[in-house]
């Protein structure tokens, strides 16, 4: 057995992740649009049930071994002790505590999160039915304590403050607590695709009962709403319900996801490329851009890998956007100087910038060069910062690692 990697090492990067919500305010952004034209695909085909099958584990239909992972095991008595440390977590009173519009501390039920996904998936690429034991009971002991379930879910935040109030990086987020739970949620439903053979029926019954629970206040009340801030985490829960749907094997609901979120898509992802809201964030536009990228092309593999056929509109847009990726790298100026007619909500000021591609998008150039052909282009300081998140072993924001497709 490989000695473990301890993963708490490496996250230091992860630990004070920036605001990623869609209501905060620096400065303000009032320009103009100036469109590309668009070949003439016509309407997006609309996908039926017959278009597609559930991959086992969701993302793929085989786990295959990775060396980009950790080798993480549950032989470690400090892999254990992490994930333990995420079962009945208080989240609501931590974020509420550490919280604020700029900065939010998502490590300490991420990482344990991540443990639990990598010690899984080695268990199984190594037949090893005691760590596969280990990782199943961890299931059982976050659904019987309703892990997480105490946080803000979505309708709570209608009579709760804006994130950035008066312009307060200091101000409370409660929009983090949220997001980052539904995530959370989500990370746990891929890998109880991993974990599903592994039950018995009384067990089995338990887990169901929080996902239903969990389901009902964090993905439920969100389900098709349409987004004009953006494309963001786990594609605006897209792969929240995508992930539901395959636990349940609820082909309805599947098809209308993919039906809602490839019109969404397409509203979003402008026709020259540029991502409405995303690319517009003042100094971190970059930042944002690629990060709306990366999530987008890892919706797009799972519907790939389910064999849904992606409507054209979606792949040109797409290959456009990960164009816009490389020339914001090798033209920052020119990249800027696309011009959007919008009052730009949460665009930033130059002591906030971010000047580079997203660096927890660590397999963005593996996604974009796999979905739409477009190589990366060079870009030092993503190289340099992503190191640390590859050591997370999950990308977060699509719930997979592309580096293992």
């Amino acid at each position: 057995m490989k000695k473990v990697i301890i993963l708490s090492l490496f996250f230091f990067a992860a630990c004070a992740t920036e605001d990623t919500s869609t209501t905060t305010v620096q400065e303000t952004t009032t320009t103009t649009v100036q469109e590309n034209s668009i070949p003439n695909f016509g309407p997006i085909n609309v996908i039926t049930a017959n278009d597609f099958e559930f991959p086992k584990f969701f993302y793929t239909t085989e786990i295959k071994e990775c060396t980009a992972l950790p080798p993480v095991s549950f032989d470690s008595d400090d892999s254990q002790n992490l994930v333990e440390s995420v079962i009945g977590f208080d989240w609501h009173k931590y974020h509420m505590e550490t919280g604020t519009s700029l900065v939010v501390d998502h490590s300490v039920i991420n990482l344990p999160m991540q443990t639990w996904m990598i010690a899984t998936h080695n268990a199984l690429i190594n037949g090893d039915d005691n760590n596969l034991a280990i990782a199943k009971d961890f299931a059982v002991q976050i659904a019987k304590v309703d892990t997480l379930h105490n946080s803000y879910g979505y309708e709570e935040l209608k009579d709760l403050g804006m994130c950035w109030e008066n312009n307060d990086p200091d101000s409370p987020c409660h929009y983090h607590e949220y997001e980052f739970a539904a995530n959370w949620f989500g990370m746990y439903l891929i890998n109880m695709h991993s974990l599903k053979d592994e039950f018995n029926q009384e067990e089995l019954k338990e887990v169901n009962r929080y996902i239903e629970k969990m389901y009902e206040k964090f993905l439920q009340p969100r389900m098709f709403e349409e987004q004009d801030k953006g494309f963001y985490g786990m594609a605006n829960q897209g792969i929240l319900a995508l992930v539901y749907a395959s636990w349940t094997d609820d082909k309805e609901l599947a098809t209308e996801e993919f039906n809602f979120r490839f019109q969404e898509m397409n509203r979003l992802f402008l026709d020259d490329g540029y991502i409405y809201n995303n690319s517009f964030r003042g100094t971190r536009g970059q930042w944002y851009h690629s990060y709306g990228v990366n999530i987008g092309l890892g919706y797009v593999h799972i519907a790939q890998a389910w064999d849904v056929p992606v409507p054209e509109q979606i792949l040109y847009k797409l290959k456009k956007s990960a164009e816009i990726v490389n020339l914001a790298i090798t033209d920052y100026d020119k990249f800027t100087s696309r011009e959007l007619t919008e009052y730009v909500r949460n665009a930033t000021s130059e002591e906030n910038a971010r000047k580079f591609t997203h660096q927890m998008a660590f397999g963005i150039d593996v996604l974009m060069k796999r979905i739409v052909d477009v190589e990366l282009v060079n870009d030092p300081t993503w190289m340099n910062m992503k190191q640390f998140h590859i050591k997370e072993g999950i990308d977060t924001n699509i719930g997979f690692n592309p580096l293992c497709i």
